[in-house]
């Protein structure tokens, strides 16, 4: 699914340098299908430039352990093979001449169609993973 920020104006919401942003889904009849609460920290965010950030859920085998042991040994990619997207949501952000920090454009979600009922025995816990590009970290623009 996809919420556009265009009835916002142009530059889309503001927002703090850092914080918490709460987007809820509802179904017709008014009730909570999903919320998302994705942390994020744009305070070093140059004037006049822009990034991402993605949140992911995933439904993840207990057994396996934390992520990070798991990603430094040898067998982290089995963890990968094992774990199911289950929600992922996508925000873009934009910095201003004056250095305020927006969200803007559009939210992105996607719901993942693949069953969440897992039939192997093993029980499974939600986990949620927020990623932002690395190299560069921001881009000037245009």
């Amino acid at each position: 699914g996809v919420i556009s920020l265009e009835p916002l104006g142009k530059k889309g919401y503001s927002i703090p340098k850092a914080g918490t942003i709460q987007v809820t889904l509802f179904n017709p009849n008014k009730t909570v299908v999903k919320m998302f609460l994705v942390t994020y920290n744009f305070g070093d965010m140059p004037v006049n430039h822009m990034t991402f950030l993605r949140h992911r859920i995933f439904l993840v085998p207990v057994e396996e352990g934390s992520e990070e042991k798991d990603e430094a040994s040898p067998g982290g990619a089995v963890l990968d093979r094992k774990r199911i997207l289950c929600y992922l949501i996508h925000l873009r952000f934009q910095s201003s001449k004056s250095g305020k920090i927006y969200l803007h454009n559009d939210i992105r979600l996607l719901f993942s169609r693949k069953s969440i009922e897992v039939d192997t025995g093993i029980p499974y816990e939600l986990k949620s993973f927020t990623e932002v590009p690395r190299n560069p970290k921001y881009s000037p623009r245009m």
